[in-house]
């Protein structure tokens, strides 16, 4: 058996008012599914659309479902009985899976039926015909009877954003949640919404919000079996992608949610000369009613209805019609680029003392500068990560934006503004490991504006003179040099290796190393180590951060005085820069502690770095939550720089300047 669905999209919505009289006959109570406890079988994004590919032979992309009952959980402490396809194999989930596919392919769907009574699945707007088989057949399409199946085809011949839902008694089944999205990917490459240069989108920020709405008087009418009056229906709640804010704005996956799997929350960074492609925003309603939907915070550009191309037009807002699908991009640029340092706003800031927060709860950073953080009123609890800007993306029928009509909740969800590259956080302290301090203060290494935090390797003192011949000698303190390991220390003119005695007073030592001769020296005479080891700690890093970066900019100079950084262009030091892994035990309360881990290529470490500053930008190996403290250190990373200067020839001190350091990551 076949059908042509060209059609469906426009008269779906017309087909649903057409049936609302109906009144829903009794039925069975059916048993719900067990929740699993992640709602996500497989590793998926915080954030964006998860698209289920199903399984691929040739051309032929297949997708097995299964029509169930299940429930949900609302942000006011109820759950909703709800019917929906999931996954064959799966467990119940809402709204139906994201099914991709690309343009051109043969598309298969089977459904088996665990529903009580006949359902099946319409794909509006696609131009192939649709084929059915096994089944039987219904008003709209080929159905499958209680405990039966079916399998439609069809191919996907146009690229776009499409529904799939039931078409069967559909005023009941698909209030009761059998719907979901499909999207045909264009030949023209999976950074494209259509066959059209102009809907080029950066991949990364491609998101769907599926608008949907719930009388939970018919859905439990349904669940007991007892009869309801479609033209009684009043809708409670009504959800973005299976959920109600604010838990529209949880990630996916979250295991608070384990039957709604699908997060809306809407995420970016300012576009940027490397990046200039705007996100793409996939709107569908499955709902019996038409939604004005609103984005706070900057305008969208729609690019499409209903799976077709349309002339691009701005929008402050938009109604999405019952069984519509639209498409928007939107962009943020940061034309304005206030800062507090170099770009100002003109207007003072209110004082943070005069601010109040409802429940003394807030997402303001405190600061009105995109990326800082600035002063809120004691009390005041902030869900602010590292100065992001929140607004609000919601429908504009305010009687959509509750929860059972306790406001504010619903039909919205938050668009999250990102400073651009990322999160970033500057060093608030700093700590001397090896050397001491010449000169700045941690503010230095704020920003990289030729201010410098500086560091000379340590001294101390022999209390004794020393011959030509001696491989054994006593220091004065022992304190800043390395407790493990060799070393190498200049005294006069002669260089020294530190085999033994590391940690105490008492060192064994090979002379006349790296290019210079053994002598002798008279008591009092100054030993100065040829290294530098300091580190900077970063705090407030949120659990869960990832893509975690390490900048750091800086130089050396001969010498150990003065104000001016003296020329150093040969026998350059080596610099290495790590950062902490807490996971291992060790720890890194010294230089040579073994939680420091080097920061790999690109750039290969060690550096030669002389009197030029040198920036560079590391990404962390491994996962982002070994370098995050927990417990007492929690939110905390360091990062520590080490220097030496152990080649001939005759190596001299010098000092380290460090004009920039900082962190860049996602915050959850």
């Amino acid at each position: 058996m076949s059908e042509q669905e060209a059609t469906m999209t426009s008269n779906s919505s017309r087909i649903r008012r057409s049936l609302a009289g109906l009144v829903l006959a009794a039925g069975l109570l059916v048993p719900v599914a067990s929740p699993s406890a992640d709602a996500q079988s497989e590793a998926v994004p915080p954030v964006g659309m998860i698209c289920t590919a199903g399984t691929l032979a040739g051309s032929i992309r297949t997708f097995d479902l299964v029509a169930s009952a299940g429930t949900i959980d609302t942000p006011d402490g109820n759950s909703v009985f709800m019917w929906s396809y999931s996954p064959a194999g799966g467990h119940f989930q809402s709204p139906g899976p994201v099914l991709c596919a690309n343009q051109g392919e043969s598309v298969v769907v089977h459904l088996q039926n665990n529903l009580p009574e006949a359902t099946s699945i319409v794909f509006p707007g696609q131009d192939a015909t649709v084929a059915a088989t096994g089944g039987a057949p219904g008003l709209l399409t080929t159905e499958a009877a209680a405990g039966g199946s079916v399998t439609y085809s069809f191919t996907a011949g146009q690229p776009g954003t499409y529904l799939y839902e039931s078409g069967t008694d559909i005023a009941k089944q698909i209030e009761m949640g059998l719907a979901g999205a499909l999207v045909v990917r264009p030949t023209l490459g999976a950074d494209f919404a259509y066959a059209d240069a102009s809907t080029r989108f950066a991949p990364a920020r491609e998101y769907l919000l599926l608008l949907s709405d719930i009388d939970s008087d018919l859905h439990h009418a349904v669940e007991t079996g007892a009869p309801y009056d479609l033209n009684a229906l009043r809708n409670r709640y009504f959800s973005i992608n299976g959920r109600e804010f604010p838990d529209t704005i949880q990630d996916n996956g979250s295991a608070l949610l384990p039957n709604q799997p699908y997060g809306a929350l809407v995420r970016l960074q300012p576009n940027s000369p490397t990046d200039n492609r705007p996100a793409l925003i996939r709107m569908i309603n499955v709902g019996a009613v038409n939604h004005p939907f609103h984005p706070h915070g900057n305008h969208t550009t729609e690019i499409a209805q209903d799976g077709r191309l349309i002339a691009s037009t701005e929008h402050f807002g938009e109604t999405i019609g019952s069984g519509q699908t639209e498409d928007f991009l939107l962009r943020w640029d940061d034309t304005d680029n206030w800062n507090p340092t170099t770009n100002p706003l003109p207007v003072a800031q209110p004082n943070y003392r005069n601010l109040f927060f409802k429940d003394g709860n807030t997402w303001y950073s405190g600061s009105p500068y995109l990326g800082y953080k600035g002063t809120l009123p004691v009390g005041t609890t902030s869900q602010n990560a590292c100065g992001e800007w929140y607004f609000p993306l919601h429908s504009h029928a305010l009687n959509e934006f509750t929860n059972y009509d306790q406001g504010f909740g619903g039909m919205g969800t938050l668009l999250r503004v990102d400073p651009a590259g990322g999160c970033f956080g500057s060093a608030t302290s700093t700590s001397i490991l090896g050397g001491t301090l010449k000169s700045g203060s941690v503010a230095a290494l704020g920003q990289a504006d030729g201010t410098y935090y500086q560091v000379n390797p340590k001294t101390t003192t022999r209390p004794t003179a020393t011959t030509a011949a001696q491989t054994s000698i006593t220091v004065a303190s022992a304190a800043g040099f390395p407790i493990t390991g060799s070393y190498f220390v200049r005294i006069d003119n002669e260089v020294l290796q530190v085999t033994g005695g590391q940690g105490t007073t008492t060192w064994t030592v090979s002379r006349g190393q790296l290019g210079t001769a053994a002598a002798s020296h008279v008591s009092g005479s100054v030993v100065t180590g040829l290294a530098t080891d300091w580190y900077g700690s970063f705090g407030g890093v949120p659990a869960g951060s990832s893509n975690l970066k390490v900048v750091y900019q800086g130089r050396n100079c001969t010498g150990t005085t003065g104000t001016a950084c003296a020329a150093l262009t040969t026998n350059l030091p080596q610099q290495t820069v790590k950062i902490c892994n807490w996971t291992v035990p060790a720890g890194c309360s010294t230089a040579t502690s073994a939680g420091w881990t080097t920061l790999p290529a690109p750039p290969a470490q060690p550096q030669s770095v002389g009197s030029t500053d040198i920036s560079s930008t590391w990404t962390l190996p491994g996962p982002s939550s070994a370098y995050v403290g927990t417990g007492s250190y929690a939110g905390q990373v360091r990062v520590l720089v080490h220097t030496q200067r152990w080649t001939a020839s005759a190596p001299v001190a010098f000092s380290t300047w460090g004009d920039l350091m900082k962190i860049v990551y996602d915050a959850p």
